[in-house]
């Protein structure tokens, strides 16, 4: 029998911000869950999806060159999400099991096989996840997941902290941001925070931030000027804070850019890194998957999630994301499961 296969279309280039019709759901297709092909791989039924700033990036006409392929017009999103095994043709994955990575955004995926591997989905990977802590699998397009991962391997690696140095992090009430305060505490840092209202400055402060404040209504190079020198930036905005991080670094900092006065880096010494999480898979997912759940599990580590539910509120969600009326990680639910 044939069901409904609702997915998220590209369905406008937006000039400037998108609106809520610039992505949209597109329920004409349908699928027969029992008998759909699957080219010896998986079919996966969709629970969640992970709305990210970089997805407008890729909001833009197919032959404007980009870090990554521009979305096709009138075709499917792709991104990170989470879902469960209905079928398998792989010995490699069992029916009921999880996996997380990058997908097509709709509500039924068939993984082909590739290269006799279901998880290699076109080199961009697929990674099967064990939930011993029985949190909500959502979790996985967040905390546990590209954020999450972000967050860690940024400071842990690049940015080589030391119990008493100053850290700051700009958009500290954002899906990356609220877990790098977090992290950076738990190592004997002092950290100073920015983001955009009065209600987040409170809500970072909660999460054990040393100096917060509302970059809209204060100067960020006084704060920093005040409250540092700053001997680690983790960057998430780019901009006049990045600049002003700049003009107050410490001696030999080290600035980890997630999301120009150059000369004041050869002066200060500074270190100024990229960060794509991937690079760092391969060293530290292991550690990570133990560290992060357990201490989420415990309530050591605090998680800042808005959730939206239904694939139709997308256009909604990607707005709000993107013009700061989110709080945390942006988390599209299509089944809250367990």
């Amino acid at each position: 029998m044939r069901i409904s296969n609702p997915r998220i279309v590209f369905n406008e280039i937006p000039n400037g911000l998108p609106n809520a019709t610039t992505l949209v759901v597109d329920g004409a297709q349908t699928i027969d869950l029992d008998e759909v092909p699957l080219q010896g791989g998986i079919l996966v039924k969709v629970l969640a999806l992970s709305l990210d700033p970089y997805m407008r990036n890729r909001m833009r006409p197919a032959d404007v060159p980009g870090d990554m392929p521009a979305f096709p017009l009138g075709d499917v999103v792709t991104g990170f999400g989470v879902g469960v095994v209905l079928r398998s043709e792989t010995s490699l994955v069992n029916v009921d099991e999880h996996v997380y990575g990058f997908i097509a955004y709709q509500r039924y995926i068939v993984i082909p096989s590739i290269n006799g591997n279901a998880l290699d989905m076109e080199g961009l990977g697929l990674q099967i996840i064990h939930n011993k802590y029985n949190l909500p699998w959502r979790y996985y397009v967040g905390i546990l997941g590209m954020s999450g991962q972000t967050a860690y391997y940024g400071l842990k690696d690049i940015s080589r902290p030391k119990a008493g140095e100053t850290l700051f992090v700009s958009a500290a009430s954002g899906a990356v941001g609220h877990l790098v305060v977090q992290f950076a505490k738990a190592l004997g840092l002092k950290v100073i925070a920015s983001c955009g209202s009065d209600q987040k400055v409170s809500l970072v402060k909660s999460l054990g931030a040393d100096h917060v404040f509302n970059y809209k209504t204060v100067d960020t190079a006084a704060e920093l000027k005040q409250h540092g020198p700053v001997d680690i930036y983790f960057d998430n905005v780019g901009g006049p804070t990045l600049e002003a991080a700049i003009e107050n670094a410490a001696q030999k900092a080290r600035f980890v850019l997630c999301g120009m006065n150059l000369w004041l880096l050869n002066r200060y010494r500074v270190k100024m890194e990229g960060l794509i999480m991937t690079d760092w898979i391969d060293k530290y997912l292991e550690e990570f998957h133990e560290v992060v759940p357990r201490n989420l599990a415990s309530g050591k580590l605090k998680y800042l999630e808005h959730a939206y539910y239904g694939m139709d509120r997308v256009g909604e969600a990607f707005v709000d994301l993107l013009t700061g009326m989110n709080v945390g990680k942006s988390v599209l639910v299509l089944e809250d499961a367990v």
